[in-house]
């Protein structure tokens, strides 16, 4: 009887809150024939949408990302039986054992970045997964499958929380042998299908040093050093332990295919893009080498190597732009999982042999298409002459001119905005449109995939140059007649979110209000508060942004911190973050708010509960859209939703 009550109350509740959209307010979209309302419950909590397809290597099962009632879970079945299996769990990345026989699972708990490996049998209805890995306040991640053997690699840092060394463990056990012991300055370890070290690459000072073992396999021997500022990404060693692929820009811009000499340090080159930095290669099981290339010079772009696998990747774009990428393939290379991401949402494909593409999934985008917007390139030119690279969104069903604009800027800063609905910023360019926003994405100098010059001519330039490069892009829009320049806000996640609150606090007279979700607003402290296992990598912050250690440096970073600025403040702001965050702590916004609220400066602040540096929680992301909207309307005169009845699961859940 308690239970028909409860059902009864939120039923009643949801038709009381029904009908509440807000309707939009700005003049040039209230007689506008804006496409249908998309919930925000099939943006974030859609039941059926699923992703991350992983085929074993033996062709036979698959497994992938999904839900099991309103649990998040990943899944398991094989290709030609009706025997699905759901493990509930929260996961980061998936990973076969090389023969087939178990699913590993890396997740951590409640988004605060310890990660954890587990292991679940591939046969059998047992759902418990074991963590093979059971050190806490630790991060671990899968290295290699071993051939033949249901034992992985795995990296950890339980020794030493800086570092990491290396363990062979076997998933069925839970068995650990210690491979190598990390003497403190080891930033890769090259490990290949059989489980041997082969090589290593030790930060030291200024320079990376490319080493390998010894004949006697104690001791090490270095064959090759480069700047540290050079980007060598060493993958897919060659079964002679000679030879290895890189994707590397020593001596050159741009990240381009080299065959890598283990043993002299030796490059040579294969493919380069003249545009941008190469994306990923995907190589052959069988022969080692590539199948295919990536790059994005604007839509995206492969190179495939294979006449008849091209052919088939072809027909799954369908003569449009798409980024068309290999998820996974057996050892025999005769399945393929194919994702095929667009502007629009992400499709999974199970291609078999002839046989006709299978649909296996898609995601919440995806499901909702019709009434989402096309994403094109855009190039700026900055105020000092410099071409900015992005992309523009435009709500559907309205002239482009004197739009409400949201300047959607990236985190890293040491990534970049991609055409597609990836994960950079969460595909909220979609939902953002969708509300009745012009929406603006520019990779502003630092961004990676433009070369090497183009990211160093960042170098201390944060809250300088890199800000006026997102202040151009305004301009830009604003010349162009598509920004109406009273009604622009500025959103972002981590640098993003710290972005925004530059904006908000140095260029208040541009952006009418500032979204900041998990940014940072202190520099000096983000860095001395960061992760331990930062350590190797805090040269590179300290060269973009200084050394808090340093007087004159800590100067230089409280003055480019909006910690520092709240009272210059002017439009409102909402801050949003993740209590477990383990990169830029909640202390972040913490005392942004309370600087704001000292200041009398108008601020809205919401926290996430069990999620960290970006929400993975569907109650979470919920709360984080439904706000988001709420405010932006206000501010800028869109549409909102007004209420979700999802709202009601989520406050049960």
């Amino acid at each position: 009887m308690r239970g028909t009550w409860m059902a009864l109350a939120l039923a009643l509740a949801a038709a009381a809150l029904a009908g509440c959209t807000v309707a939009p307010t700005h003049p040039a979209l209230r007689e506008a024939a804006l496409p249908t309302l998309v919930p925000v419950r099939d943006f974030v909590a859609n039941r059926q949408a699923s992703g991350g397809y992983r085929v074993s290597p033996d062709g036979r099962r698959i497994a992938w990302f999904g839900v099991d009632g309103v649990a998040p879970a990943v899944w398991i079945k094989s290709l030609d039986a009706d025997d699905a299996k759901a493990v509930r769990m929260r996961a980061r990345a998936l990973r076969w054992s090389a023969d087939s026989s178990m699913l590993a699972i890396v997740a951590d708990r409640g988004g605060d970045e310890d990660m954890h490996v587990h292991a679940v049998p591939a046969e059998g209805p047992a759902t418990d997964a074991v963590d093979l890995t059971p050190f806490p306040r630790t991060t671990s991640h899968i290295v290699m499958p071993v051939e033949g053997t249901a034992d992985f690699v795995v990296s950890t840092n339980l020794r030493d929380k800086k570092v990491f060394d290396l363990y062979r463990i076997d998933a069925r056990t839970g068995a650990r042998t210690l491979l190598q012991t990390n003497p403190g300055d080891v930033g890769w370890w090259g490990v290949d299908r059989q489980g041997r070290t082969l090589a290593r690459v030790r930060v030291d000072g200024t320079l990376g040093r490319l080493e390998r073992p010894a004949a006697d396999g104690q001791a090490w021997r270095e064959l090759a050093q480069w700047s540290r500022w050079d980007s060598v990404v060493l993958f897919g060693l060659q079964e002679d332990g000679r030879r290895a692929w890189a994707l590397s820009n020593r001596g050159r811009d741009k990240l381009a295919l080299v065959r890598f000499d283990l043993d002299t340090g030796a490059e040579d080159l294969v493919h380069a893009d003249p545009e941008v930095d190469l994306d990923s290669v995907v190589l052959s099981r069988k022969t080692q080498q590539p199948l295919v290339i990536h790059a994005m010079p604007g839509y995206p772009a492969r190179r495939v190597l294979d006449e008849a696998l091209a052919r088939r990747l072809d027909a799954l774009a369908d003569g449009k732009p798409a980024d068309v990428q290999i998820a996974s393939m057996d050892d025999s290379e005769t399945v393929f999982v194919v994702a095929v991401t667009t502007d629009r949402g992400s499709r999974s494909y199970l291609l078999r042999g002839d046989r006709p593409a299978q649909l296996l999934g898609e995601n919440s985008l995806s499901m909702v298409e019709a009434e989402l917007a096309s994403t094109r390139p855009i190039t700026v030119t900055s105020r000092d002459g410099l071409p900015l690279h992005g992309y523009l969104t435009l709500p559907p069903g309205v002239a482009p001119r004197q739009l409400p604009t949201v300047l959607l800027v990236h985190g890293g800063p040491w990534i970049r905005d991609r055409w597609g609905s990836g994960a950079t910023n969460r595909a909220l360019q979609q939902f953002l449109a969708n509300r009745g926003y012009a929406v603006l994405q520019l990779n502003y100098r630092g961004s990676s995939g433009y070369g090497r010059a183009f990211m160093e001519k960042a170098i201390g330039e944060f809250a300088g140059r890199m800000h006026d490069d997102l202040v151009d892009g305004v301009r830009w829009a604003v010349d162009a007649g598509i920004a109406d320049p009273s009604r622009v806000a500025i959103y972002g996640a981590s640098y993003g979110g710290y972005s925004a609150l530059v904006g908000a606090t140095f260029t208040p007279e541009v952006f009418a209000c500032a979204v900041d979700v998990v940014g940072m607003s202190d520099l000096a402290s983000l860095l001395k508060d960061a992760p331990p296992y930062w350590e190797l990598g805090r040269p590179w912050w300290q060269r973009f942004v200084g050394d808090p250690a340093k007087a004159e440096d800590l100067q230089r970073m409280r003055e480019k911190s909006p910690l520092y600025r709240a009272q210059q403040a002017r439009g409102p702001i909402l801050i949003m973050h993740g209590v477990n965050d383990a990169r830029v702590k909640l202390d972040q916004s913490e005392r942004m708010v309370a600087a704001l609220r000292a200041a009398g400066k108008p601020v809205e602040y919401l926290t996430f509960q069990g999620d960290g540096h970006g929400n993975q929680k569907w109650n979470n992301n919920l709360a984080m859209y439904r706000k988001t909207e709420d405010f932006l309307a206000g501010c800028l005169g869109g549409r909102s939703s007004g209420f979700d009845y999802y709202q009601l699961g989520a406050w049960l859940f």
